[in-house]
Parts: structure tokens; C-alpha cells; sequence
């Protein structure tokens, strides 16, 4: 079999990946489809994107109507228990997690654009063995600390073993090795549709949940089995994806194999970033809910919830925005880059903005729809959350094309800048204004995001 059809390349992939022209293993050039231009970059992006939104506005619209369930079953205190519960198992594995998926693409991408299967599956018996030790990780760490965690926001004592089973569930929020590959391979669209599996089984439950009357400890569990459903439901797709093109590592490692030295450092920086970036998002969520009880953190979650329907576009985005960048810039060089990701970002907040303008018009509305005249004081976390969301869309584009200039650093100096501005605004105004710093904090690292990620890109570009 020759190595770009191990490597499952067809003639349009590696036109895109090698700039018009194809590397074959034998040392031959053939000419391919000419370089995309800009536009043409910015609407695969696009295109991409949206194939993972289809998956994802189904799961947005499923989102909202479970949490509505939930939160009109439970009332705001349980309903705040429940999204703390969550919220602590995504900071764990987020903090464990190595985000091994842009490893995979941001070094896999050009060993497939030159027909190097061997290197290939180095490198994802490299990613997956760090998946596997950062759940491990993940687990030890969660079980320590859930007993302080659970005093300090006071869970009552009959939800605790459905907490404990959470921190064993943590390593299933852990999937970046087959994201990366899904992605890499342009398969958009099946991830797309893996995004509706978590809420597809959540709505279900909490339907199930509803007629029989069932308490906290039933939500629990449904968010738990969705949370196991979703994570292998992407190992088996990952790996099904490696298989079919003769891509699948063996388990012992070849004599005289060994990872490239800059694939450790390049993943610890994002890993970094990426926790950085989790912080941002969900630790307010437990802030609040330690200094102002869960029934403010059930107001937030549902503010979040809602901002989810902006956010997951923004995600969907980065994550189709990347890969490409990616190949642009091994074939056009850093200056097309540039270009496509502008587009990408004026596209991405176009998008946004009249859905965010809906949400500022109608958040009262909204609170009290989903969550029943107790979540009306929801309604201007809902407007401010919304709003950040317009600055978070243009921070993770230009994030995209700042790690694919090859400075991951400068996205991790900036996460954390920005992340520890956020905290201590956020301890500064939430004795203040109350529950509302959350949003308003959230918005200005944000801000600070977007301007420092500007600089990497164009300052002496």
C-alpha cells in the first residue's frame, strides 16, 4: 500500500495540506488542485463548523429543556448542587487532562501531508498513553479533595456517593486523543453528531426523572451515565476511525522508537492553557456557590446554559478554525494565515451578535421560562453572559492562530494573566454587586484575551 493511501489521503486533502503539490513517499511531485485562497479557507472553516453546530444545536436546544426540567424539579438550592457536582468533575479533568487532540493535529498534519504512517502512530501511542495516565491522575485527585470541596459548598449527605461516583467518571470527560483524530480527518461531521449524545441522554432521563418523581440523586445519576456514554462513545469512533485506515499504534513500542522531544513541552503548555481556560469558566461557578450558596449558583448555571447556545458555536469554530490554520501555514505561510483567520473571526461574531442582541431583549423572558418565576433574578446574568460570549468568540479564533504560529507560551502566559486578573476582580466585586461579577469578570479576561492575542499575531508580523 503506498503511504499517503495508509495515511488515507485523498487528492483534495493533500492539495489542501501541501500547498498544491504532493510529496509521495517514493520522492516523486505530482501536481494537485491549486493553493485555496483565503475566502475559499474561511468557508471550509466555516463549512466544518457548522457540521459540528448540527450536532450541537440539538444538543443546545435538549440542554435547555433539561435544565429546565431539572431546574423546576429541584427548585434553585438542589438544582445549584447538582451543576457544582458537574462543575467540579470538568475542573479536575480539566486540570488533568493534556490537550494531546492539538498535539495531534498540530504535528500529525504534516507526517500525513508527507506519507509518514510510522511517525504517525508514534505519535498517537505517545497522546493516548498521556490520556490514560492524566485519568488515572484525575481520579486520585478527585477523590481527595471531594470531601473539603463538599463541606465548603455544603452538599447534603445523601447526594455524597453519587458525587464520589462523578470522580470516577472523571477519566471519561478525558477523550482528546480521538478528538484530535476525528478532526484531523475531517470528520466533522460524526463529531457533530457525537455532540448530541450527552444531552440526548440527559433529556431523556431527566423526562424519565420528571414523571416518576425522582430527587437529586436521580439527576446525578443521569448526568453521570451521560458523562460515561459520551466519553467512550469517542474512543470507539477514534479508534474506529485509526483502524479503517491502517493507522491503529500497536500496543509495545518498536525498538528504536522514540517521541520527538518537542511533543512533551508543545502539550504541557496547552495543557496549561487549556486549565487556564477552565478556571475562567467554571471556577466563579464554584466561587459563587461557596460565598453565596448554591441557589446562586443555580442562577448562574442557568445564565451559562443559555450563553452555551453563543459558546458552542465559538468551540465549534475553534476547533475547525485550527486544523485549518494549521495546514495553511505549512503551505502559504503565516501571512495567509493571518488573513483567514480575520475572515474567521468576523464571520464567527456576525453569527453571534443578533443572537446576543435577542438575549439582552429578552432575558427576563428567558430566566423565567426555563427556570420558573424562582430564576427570574437569572435574567441580567443572562444579558451579561451573552454579551461576553461576543468576546469570547473573537478570542478563540485568534487563539487558533496564535498556537498555530508555533506560540504556545505566549497562549499560556496570556490565559494566565488574563485568568488571574478574572479571579481577583471577580473576589474584589463579588461582596459588591453580588452574583452579577461573575459575568462581568468573565467578560474582561476575555477582553484582555482578545488584545494580547492581537499583539502575538500582528504586532512586527
Amino acid at each position: 500500500m503506498r503511504p499517503e493511501a495508509a495515511m488515507g489521503i485523498d487528492k483534495r486533502a493533500m492539495s489542501v495540506q501541501s500547498g498544491g503539490t504532493t510529496n509521495l513517499a517514493a520522492g516523486g511531485i505530482v501536481n494537485a488542485a491549486p493553493r485555496p485562497t483565503p475566502r475559499q479557507s474561511a468557508n471550509r472553516i466555516l463549512k466544518n463548523a457548522s457540521a459540528l453546530i448540527s450536532g450541537k444545536a440539538i444538543g443546545g436546544v435538549l440542554s435547555l429543556a433539561y435544565l429546565a426540567i431539572a431546574a423546576r424539579s429541584l427548585g434553585p438550592a438542589e438544582m445549584g448542587f447538582l451543576v457544582l457536582a458537574h462543575a467540579y468533575a470538568t475542573v479536575i479533568a480539566g486540570i488533568a487532562r493534556f490537550q494531546s487532540w492539538q498535539a495531534v493535529i498540530r504535528f500529525g498534519a504534516p507526517m500525513i501531508a508527507a506519507g509518514e504512517p510510522a511517525k504517525f502512530k508514534t505519535l498517537i501511542r505517545f497522546t493516548v498513553k498521556l490520556d490514560l495516565l492524566s485519568a488515572a491522575f484525575s481520579v486520585a485527585v478527585a477523590l481527595v479533595f471531594v470531601g473539603p470541596v463538599a463541606k465548603w459548598l455544603e452538599w447534603p449527605a445523601e447526594a455524597m456517593p453519587w458525587v464520589y461516583a462523578y470522580c470516577v467518571a472523571v477519566p471519561f470527560l478525558i477523550t482528546a486523543s480521538p478528538t484530535g483524530v476525528l478532526r484531523l480527518f475531517d470528520r466533522f461531521r460524526m463529531l457533530g453528531w457525537q455532540l448530541a449524545i450527552m444531552p440526548v441522554v440527559r433529556f431523556v432521563g431527566a423526562l424519565i426523572l420528571w414523571g416518576a418523581g425522582g430527587g437529586l440523586s436521580g439527576f446525578l445519576f443521569v448526568w453521570i451515565l451521560s458523562a460515561l456514554l459520551d466519553g467512550a462513545s469517542l474512543w470507539a469512533l477514534g479508534w474506529r476511525e485509526l483502524k479503517a485506515r491502517g493507522l491503529m499504534p500497536r500496543l509495545r513500542v518498536a525498538e528504536g522508537e522514540r517521541a520527538a522531544p518537542d511533543w512533551l513541552p508543545f502539550m504541557v503548555k496547552t495543557n496549561l492553557s487549556g486549565t487556564v481556560d477552565l478556571a475562567r469558566t467554571n471556577l466563579p461557578l464554584l466561587i459563587v456557590g461557596g460565598v453565596l450558596g448554591s441557589a446562586a449558583s443555580g442562577f448562574l448555571q442557568l445564565a451559562v446554559n443559555l450563553s452555551n447556545l453563543i459558546a458552542h458555536p465559538a468551540n465549534m469554530l475553534y476547533q475547525a478554525t485550527f486544523p485549518e490554520l494549521s495546514k495553511i501555514a505549512a503551505s502559504d505561510g503565516m501571512l495567509a494565515m493571518r488573513k483567514v483567520a480575520l475572515r474567521s473571526l468576523a464571520t464567527g461574531v456576525l453569527i453571534a451578535a443578533p443572537i446576543v442582541i435577542g438575549f439582552i431583549l429578552f432575558r427576563e423572558q428567558l430566566a423565567i421560562l426555563l427556570g420558573g418565576p424562582e430564576f427570574a433574578p437569572a435574567a441580567p446574568l443572562i444579558a451579561l453572559m451573552a454579551l461576553a460570549q461576543i468576546v469570547r468568540t473573537a478570542s478563540v479564533v485568534l487563539e487558533a492562530g496564535v498556537v498555530t504560529a508555533g506560540r504556545a507560551g505566549y497562549v499560556l502566559g496570556s490565559q494566565t494573566s488574563s485568568a488571574l486578573l478574572n479571579i481577583l476582580a471577580l473576589a474584589i466585586a463579588l461582596p459588591l454587586i453580588g452574583v452579577s461579577a461573575a459575568p462581568l469578570s468573565i467578560m474582561g479576561g476575555w477582553l484582555i484575551l482578545v488584545a494580547m492575542y492581537l499583539a502575538a499575531l500582528f504586532w512586527r508580523a
